[in-house]
């Protein structure tokens, strides 16, 4: 009796880990698929600007005054809070001086030279980074996703708790068992570090908005957003200098980052933020990275030393432990899903644990439908409707991406509205993969299509790339362009992925073969 009741429990809660699976799936699968490409974004971001191709130079030797100089030229740009984003920023080889509320002046800092900034005109990488957490459907989309990362923690959990209760079997004879043990292995070998990421991810997602009715209950139904309260905690304002309004001689910034850099050798410092320069109360406040504490730093705790700007004497010195242990907290959830400060082997790795679940996804969703199935006429399967959106939704993918990465560099970056044209392109490549995978009858062609166009798309792009800037792979070794080079070598090995996987699929399905033809209707008289 006790073995008939763990069976038809155990038979429930697989059939509610399926259908939450199914419902949360296609939403999972686009979010780890961007989130791909999110992983490595400060490189992507430095690939598809043509004025980022030069090499990050020591900060502690760069002559900062000249290009400060023709910044102030401009009358109206502020003399105070003159914000300077240092080499190595974000990956960012160049030297960006700008105020909160003007554009960025960026410069070669080995050459003193003004870049001709693309700025607006490029935004791949963001795009891709919007595509991991539904930005393009704003705030509707910012929602569902965080739900979506918080219905992942119960799949998450649920299919461990199954996998300990249930005794599966080890080896997969069939198309269906080796599609579930493929998904069971894959995510039980991840699940750790995956839970940690959706943990993260939904409390990102749904912790804002989420936070309206407890804000009200909290401030006495005052606040309904929690943004102004957390605001000052997380990134407080320093106290207003009052400048005594005539010049001084000031230290060239130059030897000011030099005393930083020796107050904290191993900082990595990123940000310098000049406050009344050129009078007698100005200082230099001097941001960085600590390495030795990744999940303590980067996002709203920076290591901070402020700097008298005319002799250099100490101000304030602030350390990565000195902050509030709710901002610590923070830090950390952010940290271990944004991986702020972290090299490209550390990301390389976070992206193949995260291509393995990704990987698991899909196995997941071809079970269901391989679960679904059912002969048509005793001659072709008949899988779902949802078989033909899963093709669009989880291949039909490809391509339209691939597309965006070629038209990076086919499009001009002078082009007007340029974005529209390569965003409207991949969405209607994306819906034309949508529209193919209901008319082709066999999915398996249609996938072969797809991956092929993809992975063909894919190493275009990073042919083009060489073309267009006249980097290639050696120029870009030579000249310690590595990250650059990792781009280029990453979509191109993925193209050759893809088009791997597309060589193994069958040009034609046997079963569908038989799919009976539509009968001609007869044609009488001369044609």
């Amino acid at each position: 009796m006790s073995s008939n009741r763990s069976r038809i429990t155990n038979s429930r809660l697989l059939r509610w880990h399926a259908a939450v699976g199914i419902m949360l799936s296609l939403l999972m699968y686009l979010s780890l698929y961007f989130g791909l490409f999110a992983i490595f974004k400060p490189f992507i971001e430095v690939w598809e600007k043509p004025s980022r191709h030069f090499p990050v130079v020591d900060v502690s030797y760069i002559d900062y005054e000249p290009m400060l100089a023709e910044v102030l030229t401009d009358p109206d740009f502020p003399k105070s809070n003159i914000l300077i984003d240092l080499p190595g920023f974000y990956e960012d080889p160049a030297l960006a001086i700008y105020h909160q509320f003007t554009p960025k002046n960026v410069f070669n800092p080995a050459t003193g030279e003004k870049l001709k900034d693309e700025g607006r005109q490029t935004s791949l990488a963001m795009f891709l980074n919007g595509m991991h957490y539904g930005r393009p459907l704003m705030k509707a989309g910012l929602t569902v996703f965080g739900l979506m990362a918080a219905g992942s923690l119960f799949l998450i959990v649920g299919g461990l708790f199954l996998v300990y209760r249930i005794r599966f079997k080890s080896t997969g004879k069939t198309v269906r068992g080796r599609y579930s043990l493929w998904h069971r292995r894959l995510l039980t070998w991840t699940s750790p570090f995956f839970l940690l990421i959706v943990l993260c991810a939904s409390v990102m997602g749904i912790s804002f908005d989420g936070a309206g009715l407890l804000t009200s209950i909290v401030t006495k139904g005052e606040k309904n957003d929690i943004r102004p309260i957390i605001g000052p905690v997380l990134f407080p304002e320093a106290k207003p200098v009052t400048p005594a309004n005539h010049s001084a001689t000031m230290l060239p910034i130059r030897d000011l980052v030099k005393r930083a850099a020796e107050m904290e050798p191993v900082v990595r410092l990123q940000r310098l933020t000049l406050i009344n320069w050129g009078d007698p109360t100005a200082r230099i406040k001097i941001e960085g990275f600590d390495p030795r504490r990744p999940f303590l730093n980067g996002v709203t705790n920076r290591p901070t030393i402020i700097l008298d700007a005319r002799d250099g004497s100490l101000i304030e010195h602030r350390r990565v432990g000195d902050r509030p242990w709710s901002v610590l907290l923070t830090e950390g959830v952010y940290f271990i899903h944004l991986l702020f400060g972290v090299g490209i082997l550390l990301r390389t790795l976070v992206f193949l644990a995260m291509a393995a679940c990704w990987v698991a996804i899909f196995f997941g969703v071809m079970l269901w439908l391989e679960k679904k199935k059912k002969p048509f006429k005793g001659k072709a399967p008949f899988y779902h409707w949802m078989d033909k959106l899963s093709l669009a939704v989880m291949i039909g993918v490809i391509p339209a991406t691939g597309v965006l990465f070629t038209l990076q560099w086919l499009l001009p970056f002078d082009l007007e509205n340029r974005l529209v044209w390569q965003q409207g392109a991949f969405f209607n490549c994306w819906l034309a993969t949508f529209c193919w995978s209901f008319h082709e009858i066999d999915s398996k062609a249609a996938a072969r299509k797809f991956l092929s166009v993809g992975g063909a798309l894919f190493m275009c792009a990073s042919v083009l790339h060489g073309l267009k800037t006249g980097f290639g792979p050696q120029a870009l070794i030579q000249g310690g362009l590595t990250n650059i080079f990792a781009v280029d070598a990453g979509l191109f090995i993925f193209g050759l992925l893809f088009l791997g996987i597309s060589r193994r699929l069958p040009v034609k399905n046997k079963e569908t073969a038989r799919f009976p033809a539509p009968k001609q209707k007869k044609r009488y008289g001369n044609v």
